[in-house]
């Protein structure tokens, strides 16, 4: 079994390329081609999901949210990680090399 990737704010990540999406009822829903699995995101989770249209680093994306929202950079931060981490795990977003 492999290590999970450690997600910190200079982690740059972007969108699975195999995962399809579509909004319903102000959630976002997403199909992973690959693993046939469905994922439901609430109206933040949606925000974030949006930000990693293309490569973004956690820390770009907590600043975003940082400016949406009445929240300190450690809890967003802290909470973005977690998030982010999960969707990372189940192939939904990707690690990209900032170097290429």
């Amino acid at each position: 079994m492999s290590t999970p990737p450690v997600i910190g704010p200079d982690t740059v990540l972007a969108r699975s390329d195999e995962v399809l999406e579509a909004d319903i009822d102000n959630e976002k829903v997403m199909m992973s081609v690959e693993r046939g699995e469905y994922y439901g995101l609430d109206a933040i989770g949606s925000e974030i999901w949006a930000l990693f249209e293309k490569p973004r680093s956690v820390a770009e994306v907590c600043a975003e949210m940082g400016s949406r929202y009445d929240v300190s950079a450690d809890v967003c931060e802290r909470d973005v990680v977690a998030f982010v981490g999960d969707l990372v795990a189940d192939g939904t977003l990707r690690l990209v090399d900032p170097q290429k």
